[in-house]
């Protein structure tokens, strides 16, 4: 209510307590005289106006509060879905163009660049889709999904994400996955991603000197994840607070809190949305364990009758390593593929040993990566030993040195990776040249989207260039006739000119948008109603895809999209359509 509004109302409300004190005061007169009750009457109206001024001026003020809170809502709601459409344009580009070059021929160092950029677009990704989720509701919620998942996928695509930045601080980082857990179990891999990549990011960051381990473990039905570092460790007096959300604030600066950073608040959130906790064991001088533990029931975990090729049962392994760590990694991963005859050295390359000491073996991991030479001359001295003349040996090199010329037989980057390791091995006991895992087999189109697809009219109105080509490029692939207009009013008029089976619109397009292109095209009659609209754009918010169906629309597709789960969707329209019209 407006001050001068308030005013009155008071004014009011005054005059009319004094009206009724003067009653009072001209009455027979009792015990007080007409003056006192007048005056009574007269402080007792003074006092009921004020305190009814000052009440209608709080809830004003609460009023204003409230509007004002309600503007920055939607202030902070537009500019959040503002920021997410600009950012997952540029990255529906990345995105794109990475899932074009894992169809080229690709080498191995080629082959982890991709998948490396790829899962760091994807996390990325993760993150924009929380903001704006965040923006939506007051709670901090976290949708969770459950799908299909390898772990030790996830933990291998985190790693090789971190590895450069713990190498270029000196430490060794190493990737423990028991051979134990099951195969594929359900869960949410962006999440589960995002959690390891706060974990170890803030491990790398306050970790100065010595080896990270970013791991897996099976008890019975419990998965256990988690980053253990030889860090500073962490005072018994900060790890409960350290945990708690409210006091993040205070720990997230500075390495006294010996690693706890960034990241760890957002973290705890997303765990308990998966069911579980985020905990911590540290010793200040020994190290930190942050980790959780999640409960892997029957119904999603999926077993796998693993039996592995008997030439790599039977080829003996040496590791060589300073490491007890790393050599008992090694070992788990070599012991998950029934590899018996494993030996460990405890030796240190630069330093004097005899070679007696060394067993010889059909291929030997050297783990060192201080000399380069020590390690030529290591080899070089052991292949001139007759019982070493067959030996294959393998060098774990750091991720920055590349390719070079060296005496091993293979160089391969740490920190390992089953996968990685696997094929290595695979390469040795065959002699296979796995150069890429994308050969021309794998980059064919599926012939029954060939035969859905191949020779179909699909228009795309786009006006970026960048996702102009990505779409061409996969929907040329699968035999479709592609044309492309570069605005609402421009496929408007291709539409005039040609049938189509199927469109793709852009919202956001100059001169007219997706939305006021659909709704002319459904007022067109005849076919034009039935005609497949899929939307293909950044806007990600919750109604986003409501307005694209009150438009007129089919489908609501975000940018940036899964590529064969956008095909396989076109697919579908399609196949319906044409089952309806009965072609």
């Amino acid at each position: 209510m407006p001050a001068n509004k308030r005013l009155i109302v008071c004014a009011i409300c005054f005059l009319i307590i004094l009206g009724l004190g003067a009653i009072w005061a001209n009455a027979d007169p009792a015990v007080l005289t007409g003056a006192q009750r007048f005056a009574i009457s007269l402080t007792v109206a003074t006092l009921l106006a004020i305190s009814l001024y000052f009440l209608l001026r709080q809830k004003a003020i609460v009023s204003q509060t409230e509007q004002t809170v309600h503007r920055t809502d939607l202030a902070r709601d537009e500019y959040v879905a503002n920021i997410s459409h600009e950012v997952r344009t540029p990255l529906s580009g990345i995105l794109g163009v990475m899932h074009l070059l894992k169809r080229t021929q690709l080498d191995r160092n080629q082959q982890r660049y991709v998948e490396t950029a790829t899962n760091s677009a994807n996390m990325l990704l993760a993150i924009i889709n929380d903001m704006l989720s965040a923006s939506r509701t007051d709670t901090g919620s976290f949708f969770i999904e459950l799908e299909s998942l390898d772990l030790a996928e996830v933990v291998e695509d985190v790693t090789s994400i971190l590895a450069p930045e713990a190498l270029n601080k000196g430490l060794e980082l190493v990737c423990d996955v028991d051979p134990d857990i099951p195969y594929r179990v359900k869960g949410d891999p962006l999440r589960l991603r995002q959690v390891l990549h706060n974990l170890l990011n803030n491990a790398i960051k306050y970790t100065e000197r010595g080896i990270i381990v970013i791991y897996v473990s099976r008890h019975d039905h419990i998965i256990e994840m988690g980053v253990k570092d030889t860090g500073m460790g962490i005072d018994p007096e900060k790890q409960e607070q350290l945990l708690q959300s409210s006091r993040q604030e205070d720990h997230k600066h500075g390495p006294q809190t010996g690693g706890a950073g960034l990241g760890l608040t957002s973290s705890q959130r997303l765990i308990k949305a998966m069911g579980s906790e985020l905990l911590l064991e540290s010793k200040p001088g020994e190290g930190s364990r942050f980790y959780f533990q999640l409960v892997i029931d029957d119904d999603h975990r999926a077993s796998f009758d693993w039996k592995p090729p008997q030439a790599l049962q039977q080829l003996s392994i040496g590791i060589l390593s300073p490491l007890q760590l790393q050599r008992s990694t090694i070992r788990n991963m070599l012991s998950h593929w029934k590899i018996s005859d494993i030996r460990e050295f405890d030796f240190d390359v630069e330093e004097k040993f005899d070679l007696a000491e060394l067993s010889p073996c059909g291929l030997l991991i050297i783990d060192q990566t201080v000399s380069e030479q020590a390690v030529n001359d290591l080899i070089d001295r052991l292949r001139n030993i007759s019982d070493w003349r067959e030996t294959r040996f393998v060098h774990l090199v750091p991720q920055n040195r590349q390719s070079e010329d060296g005496s091993a037989d293979v160089r391969l980057h740490k920190p390992i990776s089953h996968s990685r390791l696997y094929t290595m091995l695979m390469d040795v006991v065959y002699k296979l040249a796995f150069d890429s895992e994308y050969d021309a087999s794998q980059s064919a189109v599926d012939s029954r989207v060939a035969g859905v697809l191949g020779g179909r009219r699909i228009l795309l109105a786009e006006d970026n260039d960048i996702n102009k080509m990505i779409v061409l490029e996969m929907l040329e692939e699968t035999g479709a006739d592609v044309d492309v207009a570069v605005n609402g009013a421009d496929a408007l008029d291709q539409l005039e000119r040609e049938d189509y089976d199927l469109i793709l619109m852009d919202i956001q397009m100059p001169i007219l948008d997706g939305y006021a292109a659909t709704r002319k095209i459904r007022t067109m009659g005849g076919h034009y109603q039935s005609i497949p609209i899929i939307a293909m754009t950044a806007h990600a918010l919750e109604g986003d895809s409501n307005k694209s169906l009150e438009a007129g629309m089919d489908y609501h597709v975000s940018k940036p999209f899964e590529p064969d789960r956008f095909i396989a969707l076109i697919v579908r329209f399609i196949e319906e359509r044409s089952s309806a019209s009965g072609n």
